[in-house]
């Protein structure tokens, strides 16, 4: 095995001749372009079975999500600082942790930013959009997801539309644009999925954002632009990992 300089302690580093972290190769590095998104139920659990998933049964409820221009998100924690009389020192309280995303995607001729968030969503009974088509395979929505949408089908139909796209009998029934966010759709979490790999195709992490809600959405037009993009941000309620195990 290939031998390191010893770098971990601080009495023999030699800054000029070695790296910090000796382990670190060139290649290993986390890029937008090993990075893929997915939408999907508002919770992990409802895509795990007993608690453990294969990926091909967590991809059925799995919609991935292409064109994604801009993807972040963020986490805080209030922390307070308590003092007492007597003393100099202070103690410390954590508070409740807080999560927040923003997605921009460009816009093309088919299904919307916030269609495609909602892709895992019953929408044979909702009543406006038409199921996802990927590979003549629609995909699932799990009954612990689709019980959040109502127990019945007449309480499962949206009094206000999302929006709207190609009826039923067109040849392009993914293009659905949906831009009003007071539809009571947008009162039903999703679930949002960031898998990473390094520029080798090894898997490094995944995170799942859990129950997630649209704050805003917006879009510009530009005459100096060539395409048109429309951003979304929200809250998500947690942060699940995911651990991912390569194939041999």
């Amino acid at each position: 095995m290939p031998t390191f300089p010893n770098s971990r302690s601080f009495t023999d580093w030699q800054f000029a001749s070695q790296n910090v972290q000796a382990e670190i190769k060139n290649g290993r590095y986390v890029s937008s372009e090993s990075t893929l998104l997915l939408g999907g139920p508002s919770k992990l659990a409802h895509i795990l079975h007993g608690g453990t998933g294969d990926a091909l049964q967590l991809q059925a409820s799995l919609v991935p999500i292409g064109i994604i221009q801009n993807f972040s998100f963020a986490q805080s924690r209030g922390v307070q600082r308590l003092f007492e009389i007597g003393s100099k020192r202070a103690y410390f309280v954590t508070g409740r942790t807080f999560c927040n995303f923003n997605l921009s995607r460009v816009l093309f001729y088919g299904p919307s930013l916030m269609r495609m968030l909602y892709g895992a969503a019953p929408f044979a009974q909702l009543g406006y959009g038409n199921p996802f088509k990927f590979d003549n395979q629609t995909p699932s929505t799990p009954p612990d997801y689709a019980a959040l949408f109502g127990a019945t089908a007449d309480q499962r139909r949206l009094l206000e539309a999302p929006g709207f796209g190609e009826t039923t009998i067109s040849a392009n029934p993914n293009r659905d644009f949906f831009v009003n966010l007071a539809s009571e759709l947008f009162s039903v979490p999703f679930g949002l999925c960031a898998i990473f790999k390094d520029a080798k195709g090894r898997p490094y992490g995944a995170s799942y954002l859990e129950d997630c809600y649209l704050e805003s959405h917006s879009m510009g037009v530009d005459a100096s632009n060539i395409v048109v993009a429309e951003s979304v941000s929200g809250q998500a309620g947690s942060i699940a990992p995911i651990q991912l195990i390569g194939r041999s």
